[in-house]
């Protein structure tokens, strides 16, 4: 019963107030010894508060579950402090629990967020010895880990020792050359991803269209762009910007300005490379007009933004 009222307490809270009542409720009623109950408070406190549920985590009076530990290390690897994730990981690994397959990419991507190649490396070490290199999504975070830690060396390294890829894996490597100004590496492994048979994704023609433009090369651009076509591919907003911004890169305005006007939905980033380009390319007038048409709607342009396109 007391179970039941917890779980729909939870499921009601939005603020801290409400988190810390439901605290003092699992107090009085002996639910921090139980390991289900006092994991969904961790994981709904998270969505609140990172700091309450570090609070409740740091004060248990039992060991933690090992899935309140991937959850309190998987928040602090999406948050603004991500390091705070590898001092758990570390933390964890002197009370004597063994990471699993969960918890790994969150370390990973926080040492990619944090730039600790160092810290990587020793987890790619212990990945090998667990026997997790052979788990897919291991495999890929590992990868795009070195890359953002901008060792793009030992991201191919990973990524050629991978018995199993998906579009996942194919697709950050080929972001990855791309981060690193590699941009005809990037359209290499696209050849190779070819020709065994793995159809690329948007993700993946997003990073081939920023290839594309700069190596200010249209004519894969303009097959990338026919492949859109005849797969149906929505121009989402990422797709959409990349594509014209690859046409105005590499001088063709007109087919820039006929993706734009194409695109159901745009952002910032769309208008400002839509008018730089115009700008660049003599087209004042229709600069001028599309500026104007911005001031309308609910954006903060800024010089910074021309300046980035």
């Amino acid at each position: 019963m007391i179970s039941r009222q917890f779980q729909t307490l939870l499921q009601r809270s939005r603020t801290t107030t409400h988190l810390f009542q439901l605290h003092s409720l699992i107090i009085k009623t002996a639910l921090d010894s139980d390991q289900y109950s006092i994991s969904q408070f961790i994981l709904s406190s998270c969505s609140i508060s990172i700091e309450f549920a570090r609070l409740i985590f740091d004060s248990l009076p039992n060991d933690p579950s090992m899935f309140a530990w991937n959850t309190i290390i998987r928040e602090y690897s999406k948050s603004s402090v991500p390091i705070e994730s590898v001092k758990l990981f570390s933390q964890l690994q002197r009370v004597g629990l063994k990471p699993d397959k969960f918890t790994y990419p969150f370390v990973l991507k926080a040492c990619g967020r944090c730039s600790i190649v160092g810290v990587g490396g020793t987890l790619h070490s212990s990945i090998l010895k667990t026997g997790f290199d052979s788990d897919r999504y291991i495999g890929n975070t590992l990868l795009k880990m070195y890359s953002a830690c901008n060792v793009i060396g030992l991201a191919r390294q990973v990524f050629d020792e991978m018995s199993d890829r998906d579009v996942v894996s194919w697709s950050s490597m080929i972001a990855s050359y791309v981060a690193c100004n590699c941009a005809l590496d990037a359209l290499v492994v696209f050849q190779h991803m070819k020709s065994v048979n793995v159809n690329p994704n948007s993700v993946t023609l997003v990073s081939l269209l920023s290839a594309c433009t700069r190596l200010l090369n249209m004519s894969i651009g303009e097959s990338i762009h026919t492949q859109i076509i005849v797969n149906n591919i929505g121009l989402e907003v990422a797709l959409g910007t990349a594509l014209l911004e690859m046409y105005s890169k590499c001088g063709h305005i007109e087919k820039a300005f006929c993706v734009f006007n194409s695109m159901n939905e745009k952002n910032l980033q769309s208008w400002a490379i839509m008018i730089s380009g115009l700008a660049n390319h003599g087209r004042g007038e229709d600069a001028i007009s599309l500026f104007t048409q911005i001031g309308k709607l609910d954006y903060n342009l800024t010089a910074c933004h021309f300046l980035e396109s």
